[in-house]
């Protein structure tokens, strides 16, 4: 019972999260505050109560639109409360409660905002890397959740390979085929994981990407947008790594042998 209530306890935690990371996501490209200031509504302005800011569960009771103006609520909002309540509820599962458990959590909620800003504005955020990169760091040298010389490797091998990558794209096809933010983004994420885990967590991001680009051909009738954003598919492919990458490695590797 006691177990039962905790994973319950994650799960909805998690999904308060969510509904914060929504609020980063949309403030701080916006250079505003992201912890003084009530929630709006981004069509007519008007502030939002807490009976109508409750994850999830105001969102269907007020069948996706305003209550005040009848615009639609973007979908986004009780998708990303969903997502982060089920990612905290399996990184609950899987470490316990345990500095593990933060480290990897806080990693996680990063990516979350990041994927979003990304997706929206095509930016990595410096303002999102750099604290991102100083928890790891603290979290790594004090919790020693990773060997610290093995995670700094780890960064320099990720920001490596990933400027390898950049400018071999950017040498074929004439132009910027990736941004510096995907580079920053990768050498962040090798604090997180260590040198021997970080070109894997790479690799998947990319076929994450391949996968998603693939359905985007189709669906668009093979019209692709001239920009698509690394960064969600990058945090989609770090995320399975961190609980499927050594099955999929495994997998991997049966194939070809």
């Amino acid at each position: 019972m006691e177990n039962f209530a905790l994973n319950i306890a994650a799960f909805v935690i998690g999904m308060i999260f969510g509904s914060f990371l929504n609020v980063v996501a949309y403030r701080l490209p916006l250079g505003k505050s992201i912890v003084i200031g009530r929630s709006k509504c981004p069509h007519c302005q008007h502030i939002i109560p807490f009976h109508d800011n409750i994850p999830v569960i105001s969102f269907i009771f007020l069948r996706g639109k305003c209550r005040y103006c009848g615009q639609h609520i973007s979908l986004q909002y009780p998708l990303v409360e969903l997502i982060t309540g089920v990612l905290t509820w399996a990184l609950f599962l899987r470490f316990g409660l345990t500095l593990q458990f933060l480290f990897y959590l806080i990693f996680v909620y990063f990516l979350i905002v990041i994927a979003l800003i990304d997706l929206k504005t095509q930016l990595i955020l410096n303002k999102l890397l750099l604290p991102l990169l100083i928890l790891g760091i603290v979290i790594n040298y004090f919790g020693e959740i990773l060997p610290f010389d093995q995670a700094g490797l780890g960064a320099l091998v990720g920001g490596a390979a990933m400027y390898f990558v950049a400018w071999l794209g950017n040498k074929i096809f004439k132009k910027e085929a990736m941004g510096m933010g995907d580079v920053k983004l990768a050498f962040v994420s090798g604090f997180f994981f260590g040198w021997q885990i970080i070109l894997w967590a790479l690799y998947l991001g990319f076929i994450v990407a391949i996968l998603a680009i693939g359905i985007m051909w189709v669906v668009r009738r093979n019209r692709l947008p001239k920009q698509i954003p690394m960064g969600p598919f990058f945090a989609a492919g770090f995320i399975l790594n961190l609980f499927y990458g050594s099955k999929l490695l495994e997998f991997y590797l049966n194939i070809f042998n």
